[in-house]
């Protein structure tokens, strides 16, 4: 008996979609923390949004005075112009597409406002991505956060605080 090797390709797609599913069920990593008011805010989990299939770790972080992501934070000062999101892909593949939603949750009477969205999409290899986010002013105080979707859909978020 001869197998066509289109039913053996199917086959181990079928395992390898299996193994990923039941692996996710089994490895839920979540560790909340609370913040200086008690809110428990969501770092290096699942966020309130999205499914957490295509990233591995988001945080935000500080500019380093070169334009780039420095130290991770969960608040930013008023005056820290520029806000880095920095997004660690499961995977690294090329032509992933990726947007950046930046959010006003609550901030000097503003609430629940899209800032700007930025689109991106990932080189071969790439599987680390920063958005960055910059006012020339001071921000307002309140809290903030970044919707991250990839491949047209959401799949993580992080707040943050401007103090």
């Amino acid at each position: 008996m001869k197998h066509h090797p289109a039913w053996l390709a199917a086959g181990l797609v079928l395992a390898v979609v299996l193994a990923c599913n039941l692996g996710k069920k089994s490895n839920s990593n979540n560790s909340n923390a609370n913040n200086s008011n008690g809110a428990v805010t969501n770092k290096n989990s699942d966020s309130d949004t999205g499914s957490g299939e295509f990233i591995q770790d988001i945080h935000m972080a500080k500019d380093n005075g070169r334009g780039a992501p420095g130290d991770e934070t969960e608040t930013f000062e008023a005056g820290d112009h520029t806000v880095h999101c920095v997004v660690k892909l499961k995977q690294a593949k090329g032509g992933t597409q990726m947007k950046f939603s930046w959010w006003i949750v609550d901030a000097e009477g503003s609430k629940n406002q899209k800032i700007k969205d930025i689109d991106y999409s990932t080189k071969p290899l790439e599987n680390i991505v920063h958005g960055h986010l910059t006012l020339p002013q001071d921000w307002p105080i309140g809290k903030y956060k970044v919707q991250v979707y990839v491949n047209g859909a959401v799949d993580r978020t992080v707040n943050y605080e401007v103090q």
